[in-house]
Formats: C-alpha cells, sequence, structure tokens
C-alpha cells in the first residue's frame, strides 16, 4: 500500500511539473496567460510579463520581469535585451549598455538590441555600422514596426544616405518591401524615398522597370507625378516618357503594355473606347451614346503655370480637355479651340503637384477617332 501511494504521489508530482512547465511554456507566448500564472512557476513567461509592462509604460515592472527572466533563462538574448530596455526607460544608461552588449553577443536576431544599437551608431555618426544594424533588422523583421522612421534617420542626411545606398546596392532581401510605398509615408517621406532611389540609380545600380513599378505608381497615384517620373526615367531608361504627355500616340494602351505613366480610360455603360491597329500603329475609336458630355481619358501631368496648346489628329469638333489640382478634372465650361484642330489651349494658374488632364467626348452620332496628341508651352 505505501509502496503505491508513493509511486501515486509521485506521477501527481511528475503531471503536476509538467502541467506547469507547459503552462510556462504557453505564457511564453500569450500576455493573458504569463500574467496569470503564480511566480512559481514563471521561468519562460517572465519575458512576456517584461513586454507588457513596457508597452504599458511600466519600466520598474518591466525591470523586475526582466530580472527575473534573465536568471530563469540567462542565455536567451530576448532576456537580456528586455532587461536592457527597461533600464533605459529607469535611464540607468551604462546599465542598459551592459546589458545590450550581452544581447549582442547572443546573436543578430533580437529586434531590441539591434535598435538599440542602431541608434547608438547614429548619435556617434558611424553610418556605415547604422546601416549595418539597420539591415540586420529589416532581414530578420521584413514588417518591422516602425520601419519608415528608421530609415528616415538614413535618408535625409548625405552622409547616412550613402552607407543607405550602399546596403541598397546589394539588393537586399527588404529591398520590394522600400519600394512599396504605404499609407504611413508622408508626402515628404515620398520625395525623400525618391531621391534616394534616383540616387541609387546614379551610382551604378539601375533596378530595371519591373522592380520599381509599384514604387512610381504608388507615387503617381498620390499625385506625385514629378517625383515618380524622376524615379522611372532613373530605373528605366528605356521607357523614358518623350515631352509633356506620356504615351501620346496611344501606342502602349493598345498593346496592353501601359507604363505607370500613361493613361487611364473611364469606361462607362454608354461609352464605348477602343484601340485600332494599322501596320503597328494605334488609334483610339471612340463612342458616346449618352446625351452628355463624358470623361474618357486621364493622366497625371507635370507642368509649369503658363499656357499650352493640347492638339491631336481626329475627329473635330466632339473632344474638349481641362486640368485639375488634387482633383479629377470637371468637365470644361469654356473651351479656347479646337483640340482634333488648331489645339486647345490650357492654362495652368500656379504650381501644383497633383495636376490631372482629362480629355472629354461629346454626344456621338457616330464612332470618332484620336491619335498623335501633342502638348506644348505657348
Amino acid at each position: 500500500m505505501l509502496r503505491r501511494l508513493t509511486a501515486t504521489v509521485g506521477v501527481l508530482a511528475l503531471a503536476g511539473a509538467c502541467l506547469a512547465s507547459g503552462l510556462d511554456r504557453v505564457g511564453a507566448r500569450s500576455f493573458a496567460v504569463a500574467v496569470s500564472l503564480p511566480q512559481t512557476v514563471r521561468a519562460q513567461s517572465h519575458r512576456p510579463v517584461s513586454q507588457l509592462a513596457l508597452a504599458t509604460n511600466r519600466p520598474q515592472a518591466a525591470l523586475t520581469a526582466a530580472e527575473a527572466a534573465v536568471r530563469s533563462d540567462p542565455v536567451d538574448p530576448a532576456s537580456t535585451a528586455l532587461l536592457g530596455s527597461a533600464r533605459l526607460l529607469l535611464n540607468d544608461f551604462a546599465g542598459a549598455e551592459q546589458a545590450f552588449r550581452v544581447a549582442a553577443a547572443f546573436g543578430w536576431r533580437e529586434a531590441m538590441t539591434q535598435r538599440y544599437w542602431y541608434t547608438a551608431a547614429l548619435q556617434g555618426g558611424d553610418y556605415p555600422r547604422a546601416a549595418e544594424r539597420l539591415d540586420a533588422l529589416l532581414r530578420t523583421h521584413r514588417n518591422l514596426p516602425g520601419a519608415d522612421t528608421l530609415l528616415a534617420a538614413l535618408e535625409g542626411e548625405p552622409q547616412a544616405r550613402a552607407a543607405l545606398l550602399a546596403r541598397l546596392a546589394a539588393r537586399p532581401l527588404w529591398l520590394p518591401t522600400y519600394l512599396r510605398p504605404g499609407p504611413q509615408l508622408d508626402d515628404a517621406a515620398l520625395a525623400r524615398r525618391s531621391d534616394v532611389l534616383v540616387a541609387l540609380a546614379g551610382s551604378g545600380t539601375v533596378l530595371g522597370c519591373e522592380a520599381v513599378s509599384p514604387w512610381v505608381r504608388g507615387v503617381l497615384q498620390r499625385g506625385n507625378r514629378a517625383s515618380a517620373q524622376r524615379v522611372w526615367q532613373a530605373h528605366c531608361p528605356d521607357a523614358r516618357t518623350a515631352g509633356l504627355l506620356a504615351d501620346s500616340d496611344f501606342n502602349a494602351l493598345g498593346r496592353g503594355t501601359a507604363a505607370p505613366f500613361g493613361w487611364t480610360v473611364e469606361r462607362s455603360g454608354d461609352v464605348l473606347i477602343r484601340a485600332e491597329e494599322a501596320q503597328g500603329e494605334y488609334r483610339l475609336s471612340l463612342e458616346n451614346r449618352s446625351a452628355f458630355s463624358r470623361r474618357v481619358l486621364v493622366q497625371s501631368v507635370a507642368l509649369a503655370p503658363g499656357r499650352y496648346r493640347l492638339r491631336g489628329v481626329g475627329s473635330a469638333g466632339v473632344f474638349a480637355a481641362s486640368l485639375a489640382c488634387g482633383t479629377v478634372p470637371a468637365m470644361p465650361r469654356l473651351v479656347d479651340g479646337e483640340l482634333a484642330g488648331e489645339g486647345q489651349v490650357l492654362r495652368v494658374a500656379e504650381p501644383c503637384e497633383r495636376l490631372q488632364l482629362a480629355i472629354w467626348l461629346r454626344p456621338t452620332p457616330e464612332r470618332v477617332t484620336l491619335d498623335r496628341l501633342t502638348l506644348q508651352p505657348l
């Protein structure tokens, strides 16, 4: 009986230990479980408790949990990184540096450690080392929160930018992410990154049309045609836009190979638009069956203030153009000249980074054509 009782107690003790260990492992991945565990069964779960305290700006609680995490798992780089972060919030700069030095010795994958040494390198003016740290961060954390803020520190200063260009020239794994202009980037950040990409091409690393297309299209959608065009011409020199209009002969539109610059076709149920081919060249065939003028083509343009003449080859008396800054152009009320004839005069009153040109089609009893547009300053 005593032997059986002893065995039962041993099994229960082992089960309890396994349960405690299992809960601790779950707590290492769950804030809710970690904070509910008693101190006696915590080991790995000290880390999420410290992380939660850091996120809620409770540095002393974060320090206590981080110290316990280091005691429980001293060789885990996350434990020492949390210790350094907590000390940093408590203004223990020497202690923070000591903890982060230990964390750095365990490897390059811990984000908090790399952020610390990245900031330290920036403050010390060691831009190549800062770029190296940031590269390590972005390689191991593709969707790193605040990555654009970290990159901005290297993009804005000439010497720092040179270090960033050296990293970009190696075409790192995070380059496609860098070339996606997310909504978190404001207009100043878009322009700054466009400058970096132009400089990258100037230093000899030409990424090509396909690689920069996401960036160019995104910047165009945000209305900054000038920045988009500079990047496109730098990295896709064989597809340069000649003159003030892109795809002025509609050939790219007809072939279905339209670049980021070009025409957006606005179709509707009562408007027909088709590209017709003859000997490798295209022209547009259009028909407007409605009782009102319809906007059929839109293109983002970069024009300085002044007067311009837009002229095309096609059916007279049915086309008109209008300009608008920051919005989709409205139907023109007064038209100066004939677009498919001597040309229509357009006026740009003031500088605009988000200028759009629209072509309108009046109601037509039959199909009409449009081809070979030119836009010239007067």
